[in-house]
């Protein structure tokens, strides 16, 4: 029987085997007629880290928050075949085999899954191009439709394409095929007059005539004539359509009819196997029937020898204790020593229970102590309480009596300064009364009834005091005399004010001309500055905002910073009590960044700013220091660290000095080159890299 169990499970594991390969080959079959497969085979021969990308990408979808395009030359297409040589001459390498994003989650996120973990499964040491730019405004094409068909051009490149929607972006910001017009035939395109075309707008372009991919672009010196570099196009390898291998299917086909013909002659064994196993069954059945009779008899056998020796065993330990109780002392005996041991246990217990006695009153002791200890702290408790409430209610008593006094404090000293330059005005007016009204004025004060007469009773009386002057026929001379010169004096006051005041508004517009001048520009720069700013907070999911602080005092105008980390917060002022260190050196290094790109000076150098940052920002902290400091008219900048990151992004104009220090530096020449170390280090990944 296991014999026959053996050969059926061979023939079990060859079915499947065979079964297994006719569903290979079928799968090989259906992938070679499916285009996007071929493409990604093609794409493996060039590249096998992208391809297994693009097949994990296939199977994980769903993690991203927008579609992630897979690389151009998988999911773009070129109908008209005529164009395809020109529009792959469009494309480098890189733009070729790259995943394109379409938000900066995703962007973050499929860097994640790919070049910053090992979550994919891909080859240790595998670096993967994923694209993703904010949208901004494009530059049109530099020639209409018409000028177009006129310079003798089919079209441009972008309308030859066939590409997801989603893609455009990436074809008109990276490849600039909506600038690119393709003329197909040579001889109808004017070169020259295209030329001028494509690079009137100051920039340039690329066009395509024939067979030659014509680059175009402006001198920056002289006359900025246009120049024009030239290069024949290649036959398109990536773009094509490519066909199935007949070799390839032929061998598939025969490998299925050669696997269906083996699972024939399998199933034919399995089905004599399987009559000659129902031929065993029946026989295992009938010694099964005649073995179940002899195990029956068998265990009732059983049952009766070990029934006699339960029994017989049964009997002996009686035997034992009849021998037992022969052999026993006498009842009398027993009782006596059982009454001992009791008197013994008894007094055990007395002192037992004497000591307990004893314990329980030094507990009742500790007890009432701890009773009145705890009270005593409960009533200190509510005594302090209480104390504080009271503290708290003077506390707050005596802050509003202090409030109320500072008020009212205020309110005397303006009405006593007040009071006080009013006297003194009016003292001036008395002294320079005659002596008549000084002494009058002087009795009114000494019998109070100065202060009988309210401001508009004493300005009635004024007007009926003037209107009885201007009755007098017969003035004195004297009075006249003073009017006049008091009349002279207020002329010359007023003049004095106006021109006081003149001066003052000639001033103000001045002022007013001044700041015209200055605070545009110093807005357009902020703002300018506040973009960039809040454009890096943006890169890496955070927000930030830059604004003026103006102020009566221009020495206290301020530039505030505002910013928020997190999604339920608001944007928030930044100090250095509210947010983490870290926090505030990513703010800080946001910020120097965005200076950099406004200020104009020789270099810059920064300490340590990477310190107290979690991963996510300092990579993209140093991703976006390098965009800005890398350029061509960035001046120089100084990092200093002692540590960063593994696998950052870094520039053909950077320079990484490693300064080695310590007190055991080696001594002889030469050893710990650090050079020679990192130089090792590629010759063996590299040499790694070809074995595998």
């Amino acid at each position: 029987m296991e014999d026959l169990q053996e050969r059926q499970r061979k023939n079990v594991d060859a079915s499947v085997t065979q079964q297994a390969d006719i569903r290979g080959a079928l799968d090989q079959l259906k992938n070679l007629e499916d285009e996007r497969h071929r493409k990604l085979e093609k794409l493996r021969s060039w590249d096998r880290d992208i391809a297994d990308a693009v097949v994990w990408l296939r199977n994980h979808q769903d993690k991203f928050k927008m579609e992630v395009f897979e690389p151009p030359m998988i999911c773009c297409t070129v109908p008209d075949r005529r164009f395809t040589d020109a529009i792959e001459s469009c494309f480098n390498q890189d733009q070729l085999k790259i995943l394109v994003t379409q938000c900066e989650e995703d962007y973050n996120a499929l860097n994640h899954y790919l070049n910053d973990s090992e979550q994919a499964g891909l080859r240790k040491g595998a670096k993967i191009n994923i694209w993703f730019r904010p949208k901004v405004d494009q530059s049109p094409p530099p020639m209409n439709e018409a000028e177009l068909k006129a310079l003798g051009f089919d079209d441009y490149a972008i309308n030859k394409i066939e590409c997801p929607d989603g893609l455009l972006w990436f074809l008109t910001r990276e490849v600039s095929l909506h600038r690119t017009a393709i003329g197909l035939d040579a001889s109808k395109v004017n070169v020259n007059a295209a030329m001028e075309a494509v690079s009137r707008d100051g920039g340039g372009a690329k066009f395509i005539a024939g067979r030659v991919l014509n680059t175009v672009s402006r001198s920056r010196y002289g006359k900025r004539a246009a120049l024009n570099m030239t290069r024949d196009l290649r036959p398109a390898r990536n773009l094509v359509s490519s066909t199935i291998d007949p070799e390839i299917k032929k061998k598939l086909d025969q490998t299925i009819q050669e696997a269906r013909q083996a699972l024939e002659v399998i199933n034919e064994d399995a089905n004599n196997l399987a009559a000659e196993e129902r031929e065993i069954r029946a026989e295992e059945a009938q010694f099964k029937k005649t073995f179940d009779a002899l195990d029956a008899r068998k265990k009732a056998v059983n049952n009766q020898k070990k029934h006699l020796a339960t029994l017989a065993a049964k009997i002996e330990t009686n035997k034992t204790k009849l021998k037992g109780l022969e052999n026993a002392p006498s009842v009398e005996d027993e009782r006596a020593k059982l009454k001992k041991r009791l008197f013994e246990i008894s007094k055990k217990r007395v002192k037992i229970v004497k000591e307990y006695t004893q314990l329980i009153r030094a507990a009742i002791s500790d007890q009432i102590e701890a009773t009145r200890s705890g009270l005593e702290f409960l009533q200190v408790g509510a005594n302090k309480n209480a104390l504080e409430a009271l503290c708290q209610e003077k506390d707050e008593k005596y802050q509003r009596a202090l409030a109320e006094f500072e008020e009212a404090d205020q309110i005397f000293v303006a009405a006593k300064a007040d009071a006080k330059s009013k006297r003194d005005i009016s003292l001036d007016l008395v002294r320079s009364m005659d002596a008549e009204f000084q002494e009058q004025f002087a009795k009114m004060e000494m019998d109070g009834s100065v202060h009988d007469r309210s401001v508009n009773e004493l300005q009635t009386a004024l007007d009926v005091q003037r209107a009885n002057l201007d009755m007098i026929t017969l003035t004195n001379p004297g009075v006249v005399e003073q009017y006049e010169r008091r009349k002279n004096e207020i002329e010359a006051l007023t003049k004095t004010l106006e021109d006081r005041e003149k001066a003052t508004r000639r001033v103000e517009r001045e002022i007013k001309n001044a700041r015209d001048r200055w605070q545009p520009a110093l807005e357009q720069l902020v703002a300018s500055i506040g973009k960039k700013f809040s454009a890096a907070f943006d890169r890496i999911g955070c927000a930030g905002e830059i604004r003026i602080s103006p102020h009566d005092d221009y020495d206290k105008w301020a530039i505030d910073i505002l910013v928020k980390f997190r999604d339920k917060e608001k944007l928030q002022l930044l100090t250095g009590q509210r947010q983490s260190g870290g926090e505030r050196s990513l703010t800080t290094i946001l910020y120097l960044m965005s200076l950099t790109e406004e200020a104009r000076t020789p270099f810059s150098l920064v300490d340590e700013i990477n310190q107290g940052m979690d991963q996510r920002a300092e990579r993209a902290v140093h991703n976006s220091l390098v965009e800005v400091t890398c350029k061509a008219d960035s001046a120089q900048y100084f990092l200093i660290t002692p540590k960063l990151l593994p696998d950052l992004d870094y520039h053909e104009r950077m320079k990484v000095l490693c300064v080695n220090n310590g007190e055991w530096l080696p001594e002889t020449p030469g050893l710990g080159n650090m050079m020679r170390m990192v130089e090792t280090f590629v010759q063996i990944r590299d040499r790694s890299s070809r074995a595998g």
